[in-house]
């Protein structure tokens, strides 16, 4: 039953059944139905379309450094230190390294050389064309580009750190992947490097001191035996012996120790191995990104599709009002033009 107006004229019930529904869609089926297609065919053809993109994928093992606090950490204990594990070589800490800014601007200043038409050859920054007003700006934004090429992931449980690197050319996409790979392993020998000089140069102090203490031992022995020729005939002389040839022997095996340890360090020093194994060099692992053109054609079309549906109804319910309510819609509109009509001629009447 249809309820009175505010003016007297009688209103249909402005509730939503699902038979309206099912009529507007059935009657809009022709709109709704075009404009999913057109959606669908326009995010394919976009997908088709647009510039092929190509992933270099490395991944490598990093090794456990031989050398980093593993001869300190022996003899820490006779000399009463403490000492902390290492864990810089966890996969959490390679991935980070490899979207620190300090590896990417390096791997953004290096000189590439491709193979196209015309021949490129220059750093990233010229083959992005990225421009800026300022140096550090332009630096950032290469930055930012970057990270948003290289993707990494690694595996706890095996220890494996992975990294793919997409462009849209892929003698880039191999050449970025094989020059990160060389900063990591060039950044783990430098810090092998530098963790055996600086225990080189706390094992030379060391090895002073136990030289110089020694040296100390064998002189009171020898002055002992000098004053003393004939100390087995007596139970005093012959402990102070003893006592006296223990602190040499220690001294003797600490000095040795130091000097082997010593001379193992600054072998470690100025070794150039690599520490990290690669376990998927990116030259030959260059492949096609997916374009997932059918995944993007579906989803555009039940968007579309959405889309038209919303558009059916929401035209047909407005239609619906103005019919239902012509007459209030027109007391509405003359009470809106008479109030913008004030409000024009008082502001005439304060113009001077």
């Amino acid at each position: 039953m249809s309820m009175p107006s505010a003016l007297g004229g009688p209103r249909r019930d402005q509730s939503v059944s699902l038979w309206f529904l099912a009529r507007v869609l059935l009657e809009r089926r022709l709109l709704i139905g075009t404009l999913a297609l057109a959606s669908g065919v326009f995010a394919g053809s976009l997908s088709v379309l647009s510039h092929r993109m190509y992933v270099a994928s490395a991944a490598f093992i990093p090794q456990e450094p031989k050398t980093p606090q593993s001869l300190i950490n022996q003899l820490a204990p006779q000399f009463g230190l403490a000492t902390g594990v290492a864990s810089a070589s966890s996969p959490e800490f390679y991935a980070s390294l490899l979207q620190s800014k300090e590896l990417l601007r390096d791997v953004v200043m290096a000189q590439y050389q491709l193979s196209t038409k015309p021949p490129f050859q220059g750093d990233l920054v010229r083959y992005f064309k990225i421009e800026a007003p300022t140096p550090d700006r332009v630096t950032a934004l290469a930055l930012r580009r970057m990270l948003s090429i290289v993707d990494v992931h690694t595996d706890r449980s095996t220890g494996i750190v992975g990294f793919d690197v997409t462009t849209d050319n892929p003698q880039l996409s191999e050449q970025i992947a094989a020059r990160l790979l060389a900063l990591v392993n060039d950044f783990n020998v430098r810090r092998q490097q530098s963790q055996a000089k600086e225990e080189r140069e706390f094992l030379q102090q060391r090895l002073d001191s136990a030289q110089h203490r020694l040296g100390t031992a064998e002189d009171a022995y020898a002055a002992f035996l000098m004053r003393n020729r004939r100390w087995e005939d007596s139970p005093e002389l012959r402990a102070e012996v003893g006592r006296l040839e223990r602190q040499l022997t220690l001294r003797q095996q600490l000095y040795l120790s130091l000097n082997q340890y010593y001379e193992l360090a600054k072998l470690e020093e100025v070794r150039n191995t690599p520490v990290i194994t690669v376990i998927q060099h990116p030259s030959g692992f260059v492949e096609p990104k997916r374009r997932g053109t059918p995944l993007k054609a579906v989803v555009a079309l039940l968007m579309g599709g959405v889309a038209g549906a919303l558009i059916a109804l929401g035209s047909e319910h407005v239609r619906r009002l103005q019919s239902d309510d012509v007459r209030e819609y027109a007391e509405f509109k003359a009470s809106l033009d008479g109030a913008l009509m004030q409000l024009r001629s008082r502001f005439r009447r304060r113009r001077p």
